[in-house]
């Protein structure tokens, strides 16, 4: 079952999936400029890891939006006013929710990197984790979805 993305959605039928579909997801690659080609492909295949563990299950209710490549090449008070300011923005289009997803670790971002204003819920799934708790993660990441959508979300 393939994933709803910002790109299947067409200026003619906005209107009538915009009840349905009220959460943004707002990938986060974090890359910093200085990755190898092949370093930059392993972080997009980790990402894609830990997207598919929130895309699937809840196709019909989120979009996903174009990847936040390098945030952390900005530095750490710009990146994340930046990532703030895209999570302000999708809430202004008519998301309810906006819901970061990474596969990098608190310590790779620094500490309260991703916690936005704007961002309802961050996600982090490391490629370790996926490695060895992948159905852990995805019971979990349900749970917190449920959380979010029910407003029971501390």
């Amino acid at each position: 079952m393939k994933s709803l993305k910002f790109s299947d959605i067409e200026e003619q039928t906005w209107d009538e999936l915009r009840p349905y579909l009220d959460t943004a997801v707002l990938p986060v690659t974090g890359l910093n400029g200085g990755e190898t080609p092949w370093e930059a492909t392993r972080e997009l295949e980790y990402l894609r890891d830990a997207l598919d563990l929130i895309e699937i299950p809840f196709k019909g209710r989120i979009v996903t939006y174009p990847a936040m490549h390098f945030v952390r090449a900005t530095g750490q008070e710009s990146g994340s006013l930046l990532l703030d300011q895209v999570c302000e923005g999708l809430k202004k289009t008519g998301f309810r929710f906006v819901v970061i997803v990474t596969a990098k670790s608190e310590p790779e971002f620094g500490e309260g990197f991703l916690e936005t204003e704007h961002a309802d819920l961050v996600l982090r799934f490391t490629p370790e984790e996926l490695r060895v708790s992948g159905s852990e993660l995805k019971r979990q990441a349900a749970e917190l979805m449920a959380n979010l959508w029910n407003g029971s979300l501390t």
